[in-house]
């Protein structure tokens, strides 16, 4: 058993998946749509441990998992999967492979602290140790582009300050996810050293989508699962 991570880009689009409803790669392995299971993303802290009658969420006539913006599964061979175009896609991986996560953080996720409560579900419910987790967070929109009214930002800084986070000292209306995100990563329990990031800029590379760029209605894709090999 280990477990496989992938991060998308315009190459693997949430539009042609949908509209195409049909097994797909995802690099160079084919995705079983069957085994793949797809969260609505409501940008709430709500998190979600799949079973087998989860798989096909978001396919054909099966719905999404409704209400959700987390997900994790500890079954083999079942995918999750995560779409973005700004907002964080953040992949948990056990070390000993007892369970895997995808969560989609952006600002509202963020402020809530889902990534904190999906490592705190991954504790509670199937017994994994923080300390053995390596998260992989793929491409986002950097601090420089995420510009919000005052009101948001304010009030972003206000839920980030009260749950213990370091804002600092930015700029009026500039919200910088990935510094909140590895600050909620690592007072889960996760070491900084398996926090693995990219730090591409999905405003600023035009090998992504990105929603504040372009005001698109499509999504890179991202998954992880356990897989038997």
């Amino acid at each position: 058993m280990k477990t496989w991570v992938f991060f998308g880009d315009k190459q693997c689009d949430y539009r042609n998946l949908m509209a195409n409803q049909k097994n797909f790669f995802a690099g160079d392995r084919l995705i079983s749509v069957t085994n793949t299971v797809i969260a609505e993303q409501v940008a709430s802290d709500k998190v979600y441990i799949c079973s087998i009658k989860d798989n096909r969420a978001g396919f054909n006539s099966h719905p999404q998992i409704p209400g959700v913006d987390a997900l994790i599964t500890a079954i083999p061979n079942q995918f999750l999967l995560i779409r973005t175009a700004d907002c964080f896609p953040i992949l948990l991986e056990d070390k000993k492979q007892r369970a895997v996560a995808a969560v989609h953080s952006g600002r509202e996720g963020t402020q809530l602290n889902l990534i904190g409560k999906t490592v705190k579900t991954l504790k509670e419910k199937l017994h994994v140790i923080p300390q053995d987790l390596i998260a992989h967070l793929g491409a986002g929109i950097c601090g420089k582009h995420y510009i919000v009214d005052e009101v948001t930002w304010r009030y972003y800084n206000k839920c980030m300050e009260q749950q213990g986070f370091y804002i600092g000292k930015t700029t009026l209306g500039h919200i910088d996810l990935q510094s909140g995100i590895i600050q909620q990563l690592i007072a889960a329990g996760i070491p900084s050293n398996q926090i693995l990031h990219n730090n591409v800029c999905t405003f600023e590379s035009p090998l992504y989508f990105s929603y504040r760029r372009d005001k698109t209605d499509n999504r890179q894709i991202s998954l992880i699962g356990l897989v038997n090999e």
